[in-house]
């Protein structure tokens, strides 16, 4: 239905277009048609001595993304949370088994919590929020699976029937092949060949047939069921469109012959490498040089944050125990009761075994999710040191002292070949590790701190002599120091990456280490000086190019930033002031 309309959109444009034309404009469409296809035509080849401006910001290194929009993603992944079981192909696909029956233990642990809270019959005092406030934290880790794994998920390729699904699956190659043989050179010519045959394993596997005769229409949009599946039955299996992007985009097949040169001499550089006491010199590639610096990153280990996430994990495990005994009717009268009535007193009741039932399958479903996204934030968080610790090592290639001491390759920008291999290395340490994965763990953090913050906000302005009296600003209360703690984290490792390598002092020391070259060889004057001009215009480049660190989420986005700003402030200056006793507006302040 949308290529229809597209077509349609295009046709009239064309339509009234002709209306406005003059002779002269007719007559230099046909020439643009007709010239490139009658002009004489050679061989040619990308000169692999120069470098792109793609290639120094470091997007010519493409990375995986997703097919889909964030919005069908995220109701794919709601979807999936709420019919666990019946997706668990899929589930088990993208996870493991193990994970996979875990999972489903929780599922099934949150759905008995749930009937035994409707089926009690006589009144409690377990609050709504501890029984069901896992559900929402379970959708949220559901929609962040999807979204990551949303690069290797294959699409279904028909709606027909689940045998000419089989067909596809089995039969790729030989109709892949018979569709080349009617396509004929000019393919060869155009294509460059076939919570593409030869491409990864993993991204070639196929969802559940079940699942995909069950719930194709309810996950996916007519544009995505469509945009990889051919018009008719009688023809082969098309190549998804996204396919071919990703491989024109990525850089082993766009003829940056840097990376794999077939000529080493002419893309290597003299490094100085240490073996104990001894110094000694070898070329080295890009590769090589990067497979020494993550080598030397994966031997570093930290778990200082994933401590702190199982804290906080039990803490708000705990919290609802907490509060019940807090709420006592008289707190002094605690440390006389004994440790069977304590027990009563923290699970709500000490005769209802439904009532102690389902308080243990919310402790247990609730500390289990928790502690799976205070780790998704773990990872998050190691992923950033690991970036940080890329740019400091790579700001120690080109110190003698600094690279003995980390174990890393040394080399000068002392010539231009060097320099290109600098500016080469800088951009593929970059883009190395997990990158649009990461920003959708750290994009919910951000959102869900946001989310937590204006409710807070929000009761202080209502109820800020009573607020501490509900059990779930308890609560809030703890995840939001907890989140603030991980994103000031996150904010402070990635300014501190983006000044790492936006520091331009590298270049400075070696022009003046190619001055003092002059003085000492002045025969050379005349080298050494292109090579400084070229440092200059590396400085000039990077300053250029190279922005500031911002948080990925809202802040990517200037007009929902500017409405996340003017809300968040507005409601954190309405607190102040209620308060403090004085109006304060924050929401003035402009960024």
């Amino acid at each position: 239905m949308a290529s229809k309309v597209r077509d349609a959109v295009v046709w009239y444009q064309k339509k009234i277009g002709a209306y406005d034309q003059q002779i002269w404009e007719k007559s230099v469409e046909q020439r643009e048609i007709k010239g490139l296809r009658n002009k004489p035509k050679k061989t040619g080849h990308v000169k692999a001595d120069l470098i792109d401006v793609d290639l120094v910001r470091g997007s010519a290194f493409a990375k995986a993304k997703p097919e889909s929009p964030w919005t069908s993603l995220t109701r794919k992944g709601l979807v999936r949370v709420v019919l666990f079981p019946f997706f668990f192909r899929w589930w088990i696909q993208v996870t493991s088994r193990a994970i996979f029956l875990l999972l489903l233990l929780l599922y099934l642990l949150q759905v008995a919590a749930a009937a035994l809270f409707f089926t009690i019959p006589q009144p409690h005092s377990i609050p709504t929020t501890e029984v069901f406030g896992a559900i929402w934290l379970m959708l949220l880790l559901g929609t962040v699976h999807c979204q990551i794994v949303s690069t290797r998920t294959p699409k279904p390729t028909s709606s027909s029937s689940s045998g000419k699904r089989r067909r596809w699956g089995e039969g790729l190659e030989m109709e892949g092949g018979m569709e080349g043989e009617r396509e004929g050179g000019r393919e060869r010519e155009g294509e460059g060949g076939r919570d593409l045959r030869t491409q990864d394993s993993e991204s070639t596997r196929h969802e559940s047939e079940t699942e995909d005769l069950l719930w194709e229409d309810f996950l996916h949009c007519a544009e995505c069921r469509s945009s990889c599946t051919s018009e008719t039955e009688g023809e082969g299996a098309a190549v998804c469109p996204a396919t071919k992007k990703e491989y024109r985009d990525d850089p082993f097949h766009q003829g940056h012959t840097w990376l794999h040169s077939t000529n080493p001499g002419l893309e290597r550089v003299s490094a100085i490498v240490w073996e104990g006491n001894d110094c000694k010199k070898a070329d080295m590639s890009v590769l090589e040089i990067s497979g020494m610096i993550m080598n030397r990153v994966s031997n570093s280990q930290g778990i200082g944050y994933q401590v702190f996430g199982n804290l906080v994990s039990v803490t708000l495990g705990l919290t609802p125990f907490a509060y019940r005994l807090s709420q006592y009717k008289d707190l002094e009268q605690l440390t006389q009761l004994s440790a069977n009535e304590l027990i009563s007193v923290a699970f709500g009741s000490s005769s209802d075994v439904m009532v102690i039932t389902m308080v243990t399958l919310s402790f247990m479903v609730r500390v289990c999710l928790i502690w799976l996204f205070f780790f998704l934030l773990s990872v998050a968080e190691r992923t950033y040191k690991q970036r940080l610790l890329f740019a400091k090592l790579f700001g120690h290639l080109t110190s003698a002292r600094r690279a003995r001491k980390s174990e890393v390759p040394h080399f000068r920008l002392k010539k231009v070949q060097n320099i290109k291999m600098w500016l080469s290395l800088r951009s593929y340490l970059k883009r190395r590790g997990p990158q649009r994965s990461v920003d959708v763990i750290v994009s919910s953090a951000f959102l869900l701190t946001l989310s937590v913050v204006f409710i807070c906000c929000a009761q202080l302005l209502h109820i800020h002599h009573t607020f501490l009296e509900c059990h779930y600003n308890w609560e809030l209360v703890i995840w939001c120091s907890s989140l603030s703690l991980f994103l000031l984290r996150f904010v402070t490792l990635g300014s501190e990456t983006s000044k790492k390598y936006s520091n331009t002092s590298i270049l400075l020391t070696e022009q003046i280490n190619l001055y003092l070259k002059m003085e000492k060889k002045p025969n050379k004057k005349e080298d050494l000086t292109l090579v400084n001009n070229v440092l200059k215009l590396a400085t000039k480049l990077l300053k250029e190019l190279d922005a500031p660190f911002r948080l990925y989420g809202l802040t990517m986005n200037p007009l929902l930033y500017n409405i996340t700003q003017v809300v968040i402030l507005s409601a954190v200056s309405g607190v102040i002031s209620d308060l403090l006793g004085f109006n304060l507006k924050l929401w003035k302040i402009k960024s």
